[in-house]
């Protein structure tokens, strides 16, 4: 285990490390004047010329790029990950602001998706080759292969525009995670409920549920008591990247509901040019799914000691 966290911390301090590379990118080669951006969200619309110099000297956008991303990664190290062009305001302030309806909207989303998934998936599995397992991989088929945008729209012109049940605009409240919810879950629900129909499959024809069965246990019990952690150890990873996904933002969803998360707000960066704002995006992105993975491999190890084991 111990091996196993250090080899998943010294990758995923490479993988950040060259993340931050992009992100200074963002930055160094996006077109426009942070200067004078800067100082037009200060009130100076019209700044001359030596305001703009000395605003460019304050910011460190006089030195070499090397020595700015040097000065910039130390920052981000610290904390500090400067302040953004158009609200002068910190940008992980920004960034802080928008997380817990994230965090709410990613939370429920993955509890929908297990509690909806895993019964499914084993139903399915239970029934291989009769009318309830085609259609259940029909209704997978079918959240797969619909649009989540054409859903969203969908949604809003019946439950918000017609029956007026829900509103259109999202909002970290019960009735405004509703549909931004339902959209992000179906999709996941169906790849997930096809893996863990093809990790029951898989555990249904092992020994060790044979010998469950020939101690009397029932077909549910042997299920729930032996073969689960096997089931969720085949799809814990699948699982942590639509964790990841959810956290850093789900960009499309967010924007179609105008969801106040970081994924509308990496957009709006995005549009607007603040650069600064959509570099801690990139930051915090990277580093979920790090860490998200991680997760991941730490889970498969207590879950199955023997894929620790393979890979020492």
């Amino acid at each position: 285990m111990v091996a196993a966290a250090l080899r998943t911390f010294v990758s995923g301090a490479s993988v950040f490390a060259l993340v931050s590379l992009f992100a200074f990118g963002l930055m160094a080669l996006a077109p426009g004047d942070p200067a004078r951006m800067s100082l037009s969200a200060s009130g100076l619309d019209t700044p001359t010329p030596e305001e703009v110099t000395a605003k460019r000297i304050a910011l460190k956008l006089d030195q070499p790029w090397p020595v700015r991303y040097i000065n910039w990664f130390v920052g981000v190290m610290r904390g500090d990950f400067g302040t953004s062009y158009r609200t002068a305001k910190p940008v992980y302030d920004m960034y802080l602001e928008r997380l817990p309806a994230t965090l709410l909207f990613a939370a429920c989303t993955l509890v929908a998706t297990l509690v909806i998934a895993l019964p499914c998936g084993i139903f399915s599995a239970l029934y291989r080759g009769k009318w309830q397992d085609t259609s259940v991989q029909v209704m997978a088929v079918l959240s797969t292969a619909v649009p989540n945008f054409w859903l969203a729209l969908i949604l809003i012109l019946i439950f918000a525009a017609t029956l007026n049940w829900l509103p259109a605009l999202g909002s970290a409240t019960p009735t405004g995670l509703v549909l931004p919810a339902i959209v992000a879950a179906l999709p996941n629900i169906a790849t997930q409920s096809r893996l863990i129909r093809a990790a029951t499959l898989d555990a249904l024809s092992q020994d060790y549920l044979l010998t469950a069965y020939a101690k009397g246990l029932g077909r549910y019990r042997a299920i729930l008591r032996h073969a689960m952690p096997n089931i969720m150890a085949s799809v814990c990873t699948a699982l942590a990247l639509e964790l990841a996904y959810l956290l850093t933002g789900s960009i499309v969803i967010e924007t179609v509901f105008a969801y106040p998360g970081v994924g509308r707000l990496a957009v709006e960066a995005a549009l607007i040019g603040d650069m600064p704002v959509l570099a801690i995006c990139v930051l915090a992105a990277a580093g979920v799914y790090i860490f998200c993975n991680g997760l991941a491999d730490m889970a498969l190890a207590w879950l199955d000691p023997r894929m620790t084991a393979r890979k020492l």
